[in-house]
């Protein structure tokens, strides 16, 4: 893959992970909490990069952290996107419709610099006693050179907030497995099965 695309792939994956829009950016040590929801500083062993306040800007939004593991990375978002009462059913037509947006948002992105779905796959993501947590759909994307990113997006509700992960890396065997472990160690961390 030639060096540019490379590079802007590598930008674009960085501004996946920091999330869409303006806030305001912190680098505090140490877990940091918001509306009851704690980003801790390394989970999975991926060590947390940067975390957002969207929401003093622009209410119900929410707040984010990305994390960073070799190639991967992650952002996690807790949000109430405006909603009073969002049910606890990652499967409910308020939690597709999140997913739905952040896949176009995704997408769209993507499609600015050139890039393609090559392949996308929903699954979902079960708790230790075999509970759905979360909705999810994988992209596999290519640009004129090659494959350039697999990208994964997950919704679900933690909180009475929506709770959305979404993971890029370099396209490598096992992606999906990386980013399923990662989120994996946020769904022991908020229901464990004991």
């Amino acid at each position: 893959m030639p060096i540019v695309i490379r590079t802007a792939c590598a930008v674009l994956i960085a501004f996946l992970a920091a999330g869409v829009g303006a806030a305001a950016q912190t680098s505090v040590k140490g877990p940091v909490t918001f509306f009851d929801f704690t980003f801790p500083e390394e989970i999975a062993g991926a060590p947390r990069i940067n975390v957002h306040d969207y929401e003093a800007t622009e209410p119900g939004l929410g707040y984010s952290a990305s994390y960073r593991q070799g190639e991967m990375t992650a952002t996690v978002y807790i949000y109430d996107d405006g909603k009073p009462f969002i049910p606890d059913d990652p499967q409910s037509l308020l939690v597709v419709a999140q997913l739905e947006q952040s896949r176009t948002e995704t997408l769209r992105l993507w499609q600015d610099v050139g890039a393609k779905v090559n392949g996308e796959e929903r699954f979902m993501m079960e708790d230790a006693r075999g509970r759905t947590r979360l909705i999810c759909t994988g992209f596999a994307l290519i640009g004129n050179e090659g494959p350039v990113s697999d990208t994964f997006a997950c919704l679900g509700v933690a909180k009475n907030k929506f709770l959305k992960f979404r993971v890029s890396t370099i396209p490598h065997k096992g992606s999906q497995a990386e980013a399923k472990r990662f989120i994996t160690a946020w769904i022991d961390r908020l229901w464990p099965s004991a």
